[in-house]
């Protein structure tokens, strides 16, 4: 089952279409087992409603090498999608989950950081998991469709950390191909704001 949580209609409404957009264009690049149906029956079934997205992803889809998982380059095609969506999204999900999982509201005045770790920016957040505390979660929904973990402070309201993955991980890269995530998941930290502002991590995009 799905977590519900309450929410205004403009922040629904925004959600629902970033949703919309993430589901047309993420499983070209997802390694979930059922990507594929998900490609051949939703994904064509979404963008037959919505036109202009089709045409985008039409003129700007490309093919390239990418090496596989014996080491041997493999032709393969990618897809052009915003990444400020994908976070903007994981950044309803992260506020839900806490309220969802423990009843509790991000302080207005609390910072956030959403951001697609690399292997460095990995070492740092696995570090984050290590806060003591009972507030805590690791699960899975729709077999693996969605996986997600966070830990929450029981003492600082501001300070959680979380990670999501969608579709059994993304293989995403830059324009140069210089950095190359697989099975990659969005991360959120959220703290005080002056903490999160002077955060620097590694490799994070």
């Amino acid at each position: 089952m799905l977590p519900k949580v309450p929410s205004c209609s403009e922040c629904n409404n925004t959600k629902s279409k970033i949703e919309l957009y993430l589901l047309s264009v993420l499983p070209f690049g997802a390694t979930h087992a059922n990507a594929q149906k998900a490609l051949s029956i939703d994904v064509r079934k979404r963008l037959s409603k919505n036109w202009k997205l089709h045409r985008k992803i039409a003129d700007e889809h490309g093919y390239t090498y990418f090496p596989g998982s014996s080491g041997i380059l493999e032709k393969r095609m990618t897809v052009k999608y915003d990444n400020n969506k994908l976070h903007e999204f994981i950044r309803f999900v992260g506020c839900a989950l806490m309220w969802f999982h423990w009843g509790k509201y991000l302080p207005i005045d609390c910072g956030l950081k959403v951001f697609t770790p690399s292997p460095k920016g990995l070492e740092f957040v696995n570090k984050l998991f290590h806060l003591k505390s009972t507030l805590r979660i690791d699960t899975q929904l729709g077999d693996g469709t969605v996986r997600y973990k966070g830990v929450m402070s029981e003492t600082d309201d501001n300070l959680s950390v979380w990670a999501v993955q969608l579709l059994g991980g993304v293989t995403i890269s830059d324009s140069n191909q210089e950095n190359v995530f697989r099975n990659s998941f969005v991360a959120m930290i959220t703290g005080n704001k002056k903490f999160i502002d002077n955060l620097q991590i590694e490799g994070a995009t």
